[in-house]
């Protein structure tokens, strides 16, 4: 019974400690902000530094880009665009490089 009781003890301990711990995730190496913007007359994705200084267009396409989202190490960015008639997502390099359709929703636009 003694051994019984200490596994189930160790067991407990061990669930609670690990949940009290904090995760360290690693941060983006970016220093970036992406956003979307209407100033060539079309949403398109842009990247500016923090500061508003030296924003660029990563997009460049007839349709709506927006709603532009960091990938966790910063490598990536997805949006929302709606390039076939419909709003999908989409994932792209951080340099607007590599544009690819990862999602669809089943929504029209009227």
């Amino acid at each position: 019974m003694p051994t019984k009781l200490f596994a189930l003890f160790t067991c407990i301990s061990f669930l609670v400690c690990s949940t009290c711990l904090p995760t360290w995730a690693e941060a983006p190496e970016t220093a970036k902000i992406a956003f979307s913007s209407n100033r060539d007359g079309n949403l398109e994705i842009y990247l500016m530094n923090p500061d508003g200084s030296g924003a660029i267009r990563l997009t460049d396409h007839p349709t709506r880009d927006y709603e532009p989202v960091w990938s966790p190490t910063g490598e990536q960015i997805l949006f929302v665009s709606h390039r076939d008639g419909v709003r999908d997502l989409y994932l792209m390099s951080a340099d607007g490089g590599n544009v690819e359709k990862v999602f669809i929703v089943k929504c029209r636009i009227n």
